[in-house]
């Protein structure tokens, strides 16, 4: 069974009892005796042990008296208990609501509340989540709702309510502090916001159009799709036009997809930390749809441009395997690789000049162990999964290039004290995940070896 250290009073009593030792050991060396003679009185050595036995008394003493005006600390009581503590407290007229503070006024000998908002937004989440129960949550949803907040009227908690919720909270806060004689809690800036919401509402004599979606859609008629049709044919290479029976099946997709309400490209007015806000949302790229649609007609499939897209799908891949950009670090070459692949030449072909000019930075004895169809990210994949993991992010973030740096030197592959000491000489090192707990690790031991730790001193 584990030892189990001494807190409180059972801590005090302890260290008296250590104390009366060393005022027995203080003590012992007092009436010490050389050769059987006692200490003398006027000596050194005796004024030394003298004034320790004193200290050591004196220590005693204080210990003591801890220990004899002990007093215990309040139990800790329960969320239902601080609860109905708090209820009563209101009834009596104690203390104002959860999250307010009295403020007097000493000319009319009055109390006001004024909500602490910052405590309101701190516990907002626990507060929906676990202080209210479902029909509360349903009346502060509908209540929420009715000031103009976009909040599904339902028992349940989520998402939209605590951004609501919060929402309400910040609005309180910004208008109290322009506003502090009207807006002093947040039921205030509730109310305010209702009101608006029902005159604006009543004026309408409908739905309340501050938070209806407006905005513009770009409908294309038949004329204006064949032409854009017609172009995306040329673009791609399909080496003709578009056939009415083509235009018509792709113009009758368009049409279908203007009908939607989300083609539209809108703004909604939405209540942001208790202010409208602008939410901008873009709607249907017209030409991008038709392009998309042109992609899936035989057309295109059986035509040189899917070919010639497919082998740069495959390239491309095999670029950014080996740290590159295919469009960025390879756009000379990239049109006549592509033809030269539709005229039957093998893709492997091309993708190992990406290889062999990816390996140009590495060192020869690296180069020899590599094999020619392998990409550096299969070849340095310990090592990225090293460095994702030291600092949190998906290996796919991981710089190649930076870790070629650390994993190679000029003999071959690094040794892992070697590729440990290239990474924390890295900037991100010290302020990554694994660096901070390597330090932290580092420091509470080195704590401990000087006796700064263990003794109810909390660690770093």
């Amino acid at each position: 069974m584990a030892y189990a250290k001494p807190t409180g009073k059972k801590k005090l009593q302890a260290d008296v009892a250590q104390q009366k030792v060393r005022v027995t050991q203080a003590q012992a060396k007092l009436n010490a005796t050389v050769n059987g003679v006692p200490l003398d009185p006027k000596s050194a050595a005796y004024d030394i042990a003298n004034k320790a036995f004193i200290a050591a008394v004196d220590e005693q003493t204080r210990l003591q008296g801890l220990v004899d005006n002990y007093k215990e600390p309040e139990k800790k009581l329960s969320a239902k208990e601080i609860e109905a503590q708090r209820q009563a407290d209101i009834i009596a007229g104690k203390i104002p609501p959860v999250g307010g503070t009295l403020s007097g006024d000493p000319n009319i000998d009055q109390t006001k509340v004024v909500d602490d908002f910052d405590s309101l937004l701190k516990s907002a989440k626990t507060f929906l989540r676990k202080e209210i129960s479902d029909e509360d949550r349903l009346i502060l949803a509908t209540q929420l709702a009715n000031a103009g907040y976009d909040v599904p009227k339902i028992k349940a908690y989520n998402d939209a309510l605590f951004s609501a919720y919060s929402s309400l909270i910040q609005g309180a806060k910004s208008k109290n502090k322009e506003f502090p004689d009207d807006i002093k809690t947040v039921n205030d800036f509730l109310a305010e916001q209702t009101n608006i919401a029902l005159q604006i509402k009543a004026a309408g004599g409908g739905e309340d159009d501050r938070y209806k979606p407006f905005g513009q859609q770009e409908i294309y008629n038949r004329s204006t799709a064949e032409g854009v049709i017609d172009s995306i044919f040329t673009s791609l290479n399909l080496g003709r036009e578009a056939n009415k029976t083509e235009i018509d099946t792709l113009y009758k997709q368009l049409e279908a997809e203007q009908k939607k309400l989300s083609s539209m490209s809108k703004g909604t007015y939405k209540m942001v930390n208790g202010r409208r806000v602008l939410v901008q949302e873009s709607g249907l790229d017209a030409r991008t749809f038709l392009e998309n649609k042109v992609k899936e007609l035989p057309a295109y499939k059986e035509s040189q441009a899917a070919k010639s897209e497919k082998s740069k799908i495959s390239l491309a891949s095999t670029a950014l395997a080996n740290g590159y950009n295919l469009e960025t670090d390879f756009a000379m070459q990239l049109p006549g690789w592509l033809e030269a692949i539709n005229s039957g030449k093998s893709i492997d072909d091309f993708k190992n000049i990406i290889r062999i000019t990816a390996r140009r930075i590495l060192p020869e004895a690296v180069r020899n162990q590599i094999d020619p169809d392998e990409d550096l990210t299969t070849t340095f994949s310990t090592y990225m999964s090293n460095v994702a993991k030291a600092r949190g992010i998906p290996v796919s973030s991981v710089n190649l290039n930076e870790v070629i740096g650390m994993a190679t030197t000029d003999k071959g592959f690094a040794d892992s004290q070697t590729f440990e000491k290239k990474k924390r000489s890295q900037l991100w090192w010290d302020k990554s995940p694994e660096g901070i707990s390597v330090t932290t690790t580092v420091l509470n031991d080195t704590l401990k070896d000087f006796g700064l730790l263990g003794q109810g001193v909390r660690t770093v």
